[in-house]
């Protein structure tokens, strides 16, 4: 193998464009993320090797080609599947824009007429205009407990992916299924598991929960054991969790917006001239979706 330096390398690829992040890198150390002064990441564009990647299916349903395609783009990301979701999705759309230009094709079905409504839209207005998340998370509960919130991450992003894929096709399944008592079986195995899952996300969000000093004591004890606060979940009053489910809605809106205004050109032609049908829309940058 040679060890002389490749005559290419000055036209290997540079960073294309730079990005802050929706969590601005408060809830990572520097195992995972190496975020430079500025707060912004350098984003190259992909390799033929990135595109090919990204059209794995398998790849895709794990979260592989997405953890890969971010560290070959964002050298600064040391641990891409211990990134928050949010983040995933911002740097998503800047790898995007980076590899094909500013303006991005995004699309959703019309509510009326069912086709695809298109529309360009520019990866820089994107990601200048991301919410970004509050530093922290968290409330008392009426026993006088604080629980500290921390938005649900990219690998439980992936495992609700796969069980909503899973969900789709037992569903599909379920219908084709004549004995009405096996069809009822089925669809409560299929609710169990959707419900293991959003449990499962309850926990992971759930980063301390802290105990108030008792009696001669100064300090709070605070609880960080995940099997301890799966234990306390398990067990809390039901307005706990309602309220720890608002606290990830919150947070899981928060980064780029994903809902759009589209048009649908089938339905505007049946409009009188001039007027169009418009609608508002969750549109998908993330290639996984």
């Amino acid at each position: 193998m040679s060890n002389t330096q490749n005559p290419l390398a000055g036209h290997f690829r540079t960073p294309k464009l730079y990005t802050s992040l929706p969590s601005q890198g408060k809830f990572y150390d520097e195992t995972i993320i190496n975020l430079p002064s500025t707060g912004e990441l350098p984003v190259y564009p992909m390799t033929a090797k990135d595109e090919i990647m990204m059209k794995n299916p398998d790849a895709l349903l794990n979260g592989e080609a997405v953890a890969q395609v971010i560290a070959s783009c964002i050298p600064n990301i040391i641990a891409p599947r211990m990134l928050i979701a949010n983040d995933v999705d911002a740097l998503l759309v800047a790898i995007q824009g980076a590899t094909f230009g500013d303006e991005l094709d995004v699309g959703a079905p019309c509510p009326q007429c069912g086709e695809n409504a298109s529309a360009i839209i520019s990866t820089e207005a994107i990601l200048s205009n991301m919410d970004t998340l509050n530093d922290t998370y968290q409330f008392n509960t009426d026993s006088g407990l604080l629980i500290s919130m921390v938005p649900f991450s990219y690998e439980t992003a992936v495992k609700a992916g796969v069980a909503n894929f899973r969900s789709e096709r037992s569903l599909q399944s379920i219908a084709n299924i004549e004995d009405e008592l096996e069809k009822i079986k089925a669809f409560n195995t299929n609710f169990i598991e959707l419900a293991n899952l959003n449990f499962d996300i309850l926990v992971d969000c759930v980063n301390t929960i802290s105990i108030p000093p008792s009696e001669g004591e100064n300090e709070p004890v605070v609880v960080k054991d995940k099997l301890h606060i799966q234990e306390f979940l398990e067990n809390c009053d039901a307005s706990i969790g309602k309220e720890l489910e608002k606290f990830i809605t919150d947070m899981g809106d928060k980064g780029i917006q994903k809902r759009m205004q589209l048009t649908c050109e089938p339905c505007s032609e049946k409009l009188p001239e001039g007027d169009e049908f418009t609608f508002e829309s969750a549109v998908n940058f993330n290639t996984v979706n």
